[in-house]
Parts: C-alpha cells; sequence; structure tokens
C-alpha cells in the first residue's frame, strides 16, 4: 500500500510495448457486448485518454453512501475490453489499482494490449477484460486531486529547507486542497474502504455480470479484502499482488518492511560476485552518502516531461533515501539500484533525473482520496507503536517524523474512523491466489500469507526478484493468473517460479556498457519523445540522399562522356559517405531493435537508460566508425574546391552532406557517444 508511484511501473516493458503496439497493433474482432444496466453510461474512450478502439467506456453511476442508494450519486470510469471469444463467460477479470489513489485507467488500459504478456491474451479469450478508476481517483467524478501539492513542490524544488520544515509546508498544500475540495461540495467521509468496496458490487450488476474475477494490487488487494467481506457472491475468484491485510496496518510496520527491502538489496549484491566487486560494502556508502548529502545537500536538474521545464533541484540525504525507497518497488529498477548508489557517491545523479521526474511531476494520482482512506482506516496508533526493532537509524529516524506529520495531517482532514472491525482478518470461501514479491519494500511476503490464513482455498507464492507488483513484473505471474482464473479450485503451475530470475542480476560493467546517450535514445523511444530525434533524423535524411544523387551526378558525368576524377581521394569520397550514411541509419535502427528485442523477452527494459548489454558491444563502435567517415569525407570537400574536382553543383551538394555528417558527429558527441566503446 502507500503505493504513490503508479507511473513508473509504465516503464516496465509497458511502455515499451505501449510505444511498439502503434507500430504492431492486432485487430481482434469483439462478441456483442455485455447487456448493461441502467446505471452505465457509454463514453467516448478519448475521455479517459485511451486511444485503442477495442475498448468500450462509460461511467457507471454509484451511491455516495450505500447506505442511502436515493442519495448523492458519483461516477466511476469504466473501461471494458471485450473477450477476443466467439463464446464468452459471463463473468469478468477486474482490475483495480492500488495507492489508495491511483488510476487503474491509466495505469493498466494498454497492459492488456494483445502485443503485452501473451497469457494475458489467454483471459481475454474466455472473458472481457474490466478496468474501473475507483472513488476519488483520477477519471472518476468527482476527483479527488490536489495541485495545490505539486504547485508546493515547483514552489519549493529549488529551496534548501529543512525536512521539518517541507513537511509543514505539504501539510499546509495537502489542507488547502481538502479546503477546496470541501467547498465544491465534495463530502470526504464518503472517500473509504467500506463505501469504494461495495461499489465493486454496484460495478457488476450495472455491466451485467454474474461474477467478477477480481485482481487487485497493492490498496486494491485491501479493497479486494473489503468486498469479500461486503460481498463475497460477487467473486468467483480473487488475485492478491503485494497483498495489505486488514489486520496488518503498513503505515505502523513501514520502517520495518523498508529496511527489509534495502537489507534484502545489500545483502543480494554482497553475495553476487560481479555485483560485490563493482559495488563492495555497498550499505556502509548508502549510508554514508545520505549522511553527506544530509550535511551537504546537492542540486539536479529535474524536467517536468509536461511542461518541458527544468528546475534545478536540491536533494538531500532523506530525500535520496526517500528515492530509493520509491524506486525499489519497480522491479526493473531493482539491479540498477547499487550503480545508483555508487553513480551518487562519484557525484552523478543522471539515473535518478531520469526517474525522479516521473514521481514528482505526476499528475494522475489522486491525494485527496488518498488521505480520506488512509486517515479513516490506518491512524489507530501512535509513532511509539512504529516497529523499529533492528531498523537502521536512518530510516528509524525519518519514518518516525514523517509518521508524525502523517498522524497530525489526518487529524485536520477529519474523517471518521472505520472502527475494529476495518482490522479484523476477511475470512471467506473464494479461491483466492496470493503473489508477492521477495523485494516488496511496503507489502512483504509475510503480509500475504497472514492474509491468506483465513481464506479458503488460497494458493501463495512469492517471487524471489521480483518488486511491488508481479503481475506487471514479469511472464510468470501471467502465465499462473491466467491458469487460475480459468480452474480457480486449483493450484495453478507454479513451475515457471523456478524458471524465472530466482536471484536479481544486477547491472555491473561486466554485463552492461554503460553510455548515456544510448539510454536517453532509448527513454526517448519508450517515452515516444520524437523531439529527441528530430535533429539526427533530419541529418540522416539528408545524408540518405547520397543514394539518389550520387547516381544521378555519375549519369551526368557519364552522359558527358568526362573522364573519371583523377584524384583518388575525390573519387572515393561519394562512397566514403555512402557508407557513413549507411552505419549511421544502421546505428538507430539497431537500438530500435534492442528495445523490440528487449521487450519481446521481458528484458530489463528500464537498464536501457544506462545504455546497452554488453552482448550489443558492436552498437558503440559505429558512432566512432562514422566519425572518422565524415572527417575524411570532410577533408576530401576541402581539397575538391581548391582542385576543382566535380563539377560546382556537385561539390556545393557534397559540401552540405560534410556539413550534415559533421552535424550528426557533434549530435554523437553531445551524447557521450563518441568513445562509449572504452567503457
Amino acid at each position: 500500500m502507500t503505493d504513490r508511484t503508479p507511473t513508473l511501473k509504465l516503464f516496465s516493458p509497458l511502455l515499451a510495448i505501449s510505444f511498439l503496439f502503434v507500430f504492431f497493433t492486432i485487430v481482434f474482432s469483439a462478441p456483442p457486448a455485455q447487456a448493461r444496466g441502467e446505471n452505465f453510461e457509454s463514453v467516448p474512450c478519448s475521455t479517459f485518454k485511451i486511444s485503442s478502439d477495442e475498448f468500450q467506456c462509460g461511467y457507471v453511476t454509484v451511491p455516495e453512501f450505500h447506505a442511502q442508494p436515493n442519495g448523492k450519486q458519483l461516477k466511476l470510469a469504466v473501461a471494458i475490453l471485450p473477450s477476443t471469444g466467439s463464446s464468452p463467460t459471463r463473468d469478468a477479470f477486474v482490475v483495480a489499482q492500488g495507492g489508495p489513489g491511483g488510476s487503474t485507467l491509466d495505469t493498466f488500459a494498454s497492459f492488456f494490449q494483445p502485443s503485452y504478456f501473451p497469457a494475458l491474451k489467454d483471459i481475454r479469450a474466455e472473458r472481457d477484460v474490466v478496468l474501473y478508476d475507483q472513488r476519488g481517483t483520477l477519471y472518476s467524478q468527482p476527483a479527488l486531486l490536489c495541485p495545490e501539492e505539486l504547485q508546493n513542490t515547483l514552489a519549493t524544488i529549488a529551496e534548501e529547507i529543512s525536512p521539518q520544515e517541507s513537511l509543514n509546508l505539504s501539510e499546509q498544500a495537502a489542507l488547502a486542497c481538502r479546503a477546496r475540495l470541501v467547498q465544491e461540495g465534495v463530502n470526504l467521509d464518503a472517500y473509504n474502504s467500506f463505501e469504494n468496496a461495495l461499489d465493486i458490487e454496484a460495478v457488476r450488476r450495472a455491466l451485467g455480470y454474474d461474477k467478477f474475477d477480481f485482481y487487485g494490487v497493492s490498496y486494491g488487494t485491501l479493497l479486494a479484502l473489503h468486498g469479500l467481506r461486503e460481498a463475497p457472491d460477487t467473486f468467483r475468484s480473487v488475485i492478491l499482488d503485494a497483498v495489505v491485510p486488514a489486520q496488518k496496518n503498513p503505515n505502523s510496520s513501514v520502517a520495518e518492511s523498508q529496511n527489509r527491502a534495502f537489507e534484502q538489496l545489500f545483502s543480494a549484491c554482497a553475495a553476487d560476485e560481479e555485483c560485490n566487486r563493482a559495488y563492495p560494502n555497498l550499505k556502509q556508502v548508502f549510508y554514508a552518502q545520505v549522511d553527506a548529502l544530509n550535511q551537504k545537500p546537492v542540486r539536479i536538474n529535474l524536467t517536468d516531461a509536461k511542461t518541458k521545464k527544468t528546475y534545478n533541484a536540491v536533494i538531500d540525504g532523506d530525500s535520496f533515501m526517500d528515492l530509493l525507497f520509491q524506486f525499489i518497488y519497480n522491479t526493473e529498477l531493482v539491479p540498477a539500484l547499487p550503480q545508483m548508489i555508487y553513480d551518487a557517491r562519484g557525484g552523478s545523479y543522471g539515473l535518478i533525473e531520469t526517474f525522479y521526474p516521473l514521481l514528482l511531476f505526476d499528475r494522475t494520482f489522486a491525494s485527496g482520496m488518498y488521505y480520506s482512506v488512509m486517515c479513516s482506516e490506518d491512524t489507530d496508533f501512535t509513532v511509539n507503536d512504529l516497529e523499529l526493532d533492528g531498523v537502521d537509524p536512518h530510516i528509524a529516524q525519518a519514518q518516525t517524523r514523517d509518521t508524525a506529520a502523517f498522524l497530525q495531517l489526518c487529524q485536520k482532514w477529519n474523517v471518521p474512523p472505520l472502527g475494529a472491525r476495518a482490522d479484523e482478518p476477511v475470512t471467506a470461501q473464494v479461491p483466492t491466489l496470493v503473489l508477492s514479491g521477495d523485494y516488496d519494500p511496503i507489502t512483504p511476503p509475510p503480509f500475504g500469507q497472514a492474509a491468506a490464513e483465513t481464506i479458503t482455498p488460497s494458493y501463495v507464492y512469492e517471487f524471489p526478484a521480483y518488486g511491488h507488483g508481479a503481475m506487471t513484473s514479469g511472464n510468470c505471474p501471467n502465465e499462473m493468473i491466467a491458469a487460475f482464473v480459468q480452474n480457480p479450485g486449483t493450484a495453478p503451475n507454479a513451475s515457471c517460479i523456478k524458471e524465472d530470475a530466482t536471484r536479481v542480476t544486477f547491472i555491473t560493467p561486466v554485463n552492461w556498457i554503460h553510455a548515456a546517450g544510448i539510454g536517453k535514445m532509448n527513454l526517448a523511444i519508450l517515452q515516444a519523445n520524437l523531439e529527441f530525434f528530430l535533429a539526427p533524423i533530419f541529418l540522416l535524411a539528408f545524408l540518405l540522399t547520397i543514394f539518389v544523387l550520387g547516381p544521378l551526378f555519375w549519369l551526368v558525368r557519364y552522359s558527358q562522356k568526362r573522364p573519371s576524377e583523377p584524384n583518388l581521394f575525390a573519387r572515393l569520397a561519394p562512397w566514403l559517405i555512402a557508407f557513413a550514411s549507411l552505419i549511421a541509419a544502421a546505428f538507430f535502427l539497431s537500438v530500435l531493435v534492442l528495445l523490440i528485442v528487449a521487450a519481446l523477452q521481458n528484458e530489463n527494459t528500464i537498464g536501457l537508460a544506462l545504455g546497452a548489454p554488453r552482448a550489443w558491444w558492436v552498437i558503440y563502435l559505429i558512432p566512432p566508425s562514422f566519425s572518422l567517415c565524415a572527417i575524411l569525407f570532410t577533408l576530401a570537400i576541402v581539397l575538391a574546391w581548391r582542385r576543382g574536382n566535380w563539377i560546382v553543383p556537385q561539390r556545393v551538394y557534397y559540401s552540405m552532406l560534410a556539413v550534415a555528417a559533421m552535424g550528426m558527429v557533434v549530435w554523437f558527441a553531445w551524447h557521450g557517444l563518441l568513445f562509449a566503446f572504452v567503457n
């Protein structure tokens, strides 16, 4: 829970596949739509920024308070992906995002496209997939977004302020958001897990399904558990991924969970020969860097992708530690964390500058819903109840301070507590699949085991190399989910867990060549950032005209019966620039192929932000080879003007090619690609 990093998950192969989907779309014919109830209102999917024409979108109307069915109503955003089968079942596979406050539609709309994990297509072959935004989240109405928090971030991002002052300003921003929401007529008391859970059955009735196969991740698992308690007949099966058991308060154990995840990282690196050689004494280096940054914060450049504005942000030790805590949520970021720590010690923050903006400038998270849910359910403790035994002092101090601030804010948020019933273990007799990642920093595997103890039948599995959320981390859990949904009464075949990565393959100089330029290219492709490629695409396009105009100049000379140039350099120059143009095109094509291969094989696409696997070393030879050809060609042009080689139009054209070639050399040099091969 407390999962405020939904956008980061999109950098798993999800963003890569979403981008590639533009080029490799597979169109399925959809069966007739399920009969909808009167509480469903159809709207264009563009309302929810969903571009795929496979989805059917709309709003489901639910009571603000289910005990008052004729009272004020709310609208829940729904996106339905119809089954690809000819005779789908009358149950649906439903997805609920975590947070609380995350948007299911924003996070998962691309996830179920045909080009993503093949196992998920098996689910669609038999049943519809339903994504819905919970009450108060991004596309539902009202959405309890808090732009005041982002405004506070932008106002203070470049200021050196103490942790306590930062917490005070954050509280002021949150309370300003609260005041505005209340003024707009939002009743914050309605945004809690009990009302949220009752929405599940309301959605089922409105959409006309018999039952739900319900998948929840992070807070979505707690929502599913409350749903099992409130309306068990709604569910045919349940999948709990990164589990929050009702009887466990994740806030009181957050320090212990964070410490556990860090220790897991440090010990795994120490036990890995390559990682330990590249990043020795990782734990000591990490906490020493935290201390150093607390004593002397540094400035890093963070760019808001929406506004394109870059901020010279201040980062101190506590911020650095919190960032690593957030990053360890993501399975694909874990392999890069040791290098990130060592880079920071050396004064380099490139990876942080790449990924931190995804958290810092997020505009999709509904903080108002987060505070209402958390403050109504998880404030029945004090800072003295924090589980701090064996926790590193850095973590203990930071979490004690943050928890005190959270409890203080909740007093002022002023929503009624749900009471003891919310903390009772959920007992149910609905087939339930429980998935946990060993690196999960907030909902560790024991949480899943605790939830499963009172549910029958339940099947509990742990993925050794995964972080927070198994379904978005690899093929194996998706194969298990698909098999379980097909036959919930039987434990799914879990042999793929042993075949899957049983340990993290850390990114080290042995297996990865670091090159910021290739990393930036990879990210630009993943983010569909065409602006990054405008200059090289223009230059390359002009260089490739040699294959059209070069033969034309030859034909002109041949038709005029002019002899070949006597100078060998002049005769070779056109071939030189033609070869350079081809290898430049091969370079950009190779980077695209690298991404396609990584995505199709479900390899670490986030690692590509660092450069490329060492197996692709030949890519790094292309920029210096191109540069050598460009320099020789430019020299040939200078000599041609002095010696009068070629006709004047040909010399002018070749001169323009030389300018374009040297422009490409400058682009390669600017992005650190000329000598990356020596790494």
